[in-house]
């Protein structure tokens, strides 16, 4: 299984926009579509699916997944934990079809605390999309409270490129990771997912082809 690290990966979507006219939106809707497909492992019969979503390429990613599967028929929720106000460029796109094709939005931090517990371990498959490659340091508070609320409902988890919390280079939890059941990481593994000591976040690991190409990897 190929591996590469953080900044490659950076530098990966950056020359597939350059050099090749690959726009973030077309790899969002990509990345959306297999999420999507990788959720039916989790949904046997049509279900609900709950998505937390940060605001970064990662949220955009789970939000095209969450238009593409409430597409199909399931009842899905996305959970917000940025104001939509905010979003620029792709995510923004991805987020105005989703609600006009009429994609339940909540925003997180208006959830009461018991509430969101509640709501996640009702549903069948929550959807990690909250924090990608790109995160360092400590995990913030709003963050740090929804990883931990995923992790207390016991329920399945598809982790979208890589858990969030989980360090792309060392496979090391930020103090606060997601532990998802698979894992389905964009175009290749990253260094951190394939380290031993991942294995209790990463769970089943997939990768999924969207269109970067191989050639910049």
């Amino acid at each position: 299984m190929k591996s590469v690290s953080a900044a490659r990966m950076r530098r990966a979507d950056r020359l597939a926009a350059e050099r090749y006219g690959i726009p973030v939106l077309l790899l969002m809707e990509n990345a959306g579509r297999e999420v999507a497909d990788a959720a039916k492992h989790f949904l046997r019969k049509p279900g609900s699916v709950i998505v937390l979503c940060g605001g970064g390429n990662n949220g955009g990613d789970g939000i095209a997944a969450a238009r593409t599967l409430h597409n199909r028929g399931y009842h899905v929720e996305a959970w917000l934990l940025k104001d939509p106000a905010e979003y620029k460029g792709s995510l923004a796109l991805h987020y105005q079809m989703a609600r006009r094709l009429g994609v339940r939005f909540k925003r997180f931090d208006t959830l009461p605390a018991r509430q969101r517990l509640t709501r996640l371990k009702k549903t069948a498959l929550i959807i990690d999309a909250l924090l990608g490659t790109g995160t360092t340091g400590g995990i913030r508070e709003l963050y740090a409270e929804a990883i931990q609320t995923i992790n207390q409902s016991r329920k399945p988890v598809l982790a979208i490129d890589i858990p969030s919390g989980l360090d792309a280079d060392t496979g090391k939890p930020l103090g606060f990771c997601v532990k998802a059941a698979l894992t389905l990481t964009m175009a290749a593994a990253k260094l951190g997912l394939l380290k031993p000591h991942a294995n209790r976040y990463v769970g089943r690991l997939l990768v999924a082809e969207i269109g970067i190409p191989r050639l910049v990897l």
